[in-house]
């Protein structure tokens, strides 16, 4: 047993669930996440600051929940200030070639195999001085683009990269499709996050993407993926609130509240 609780997890072989996490309020973790398998931290498109992504992540490890951590920097010296909050994995957006790829390997992995700089102060306080030998990071690419796709073999090939994530929002804008599009429904869509998967197993790596439905979850999962967001935090409060809502408008006689969610994203 390692100290990552989501790369031991990874080693059984099983799939994953976890939920996104967009808002900088531990309590959700808490309250939220409990039996997930972990929690993708957004410190790039949510409202995380590098304060509430230490909290997200000390709040994680009290439930024994593994922690993704998004991050919108590829500036290796804050790569490695990221990575110092003990995350179980670090994902990176939009990896289009394998030469960036390596880069970010540079900026996240200890030498030899990167050039990352030690003394991150939680991680010592953790594991202890050692933690560079002794604590697995994993360090995830985001597949999005058709780019991307295209170079999704070479990406994955590379030493240090223990995993693809294919992003399909920013799949769908590529394509001009309407954001609810599904995989399920789109061949370009669908062929995308097949590439991706077949190129994860091929290289000996995991993969994972957005799968809000257990449909969704299927097809991923025939494509080989092991992670799967299936909901996020936004999404599950708005979508309990709008239930909640055409409920009482309901029993009002009024008209419906409308709302749901589509995704993670609400």
């Amino acid at each position: 047993m390692s100290a990552n609780v989501l790369y031991d997890k990874l080693q059984t072989g099983s799939p994953l669930f976890g939920v996104g996490n967009m808002y900088p309020a531990p309590g959700i973790l808490e309250g939220m996440c409990k039996g997930y398998d972990f929690a993708w931290l957004d410190g790039q498109h949510g409202q995380h600051d590098y304060q509430s992504l230490l909290h997200a992540n000390q709040t994680a490890a009290g439930q024994n929940i593994g922690t993704v951590m998004r991050i919108a920097t590829s500036d290796p010296l804050q790569m490695g200030y990221y990575a110092d909050l003990a995350p179980s994995a670090i994902m990176m957006p939009m990896v289009n070639t394998a030469h960036q790829a390596e880069e970010i390997v540079q900026g996240l992995c200890f030498p030899p195999r990167g050039s990352r700089s030690y003394g991150g102060r939680r991680v010592i306080d953790l594991y202890g001085r050692e933690y560079h030998r002794e604590v697995p990071l994993l360090v995830i690419a985001q597949i999005e683009t058709l780019e991307a796709v295209d170079n999704a073999e070479a990406i994955a090939s590379v030493d240090g990269i223990d995993g693809l994530f294919y992003g399909p929002d920013d799949m769908r804008c590529q394509l001009d499709l309407p954001m609810d599009t599904s995989a399920l429904e789109h061949d370009k869509m669908r062929a995308g996050a097949e590439r991706t998967g077949q190129a994860a197993l091929n290289s000996g790596k995991f993969a994972g993407s957005v799968t809000p439905s257990t449909e969704a979850i299927q097809l991923y999962h025939d494509f080989g993926y092991r992670l799967f967001v299936v909901g996020g935090d936004i999404a599950f409060l708005r979508g309990a609130a709008a239930e909640k809502l055409n409920e009482i408008r309901q029993w009002t006689g009024g008209e419906d509240g409308s709302g749901g969610s589509q995704g993670i994203y609400g």
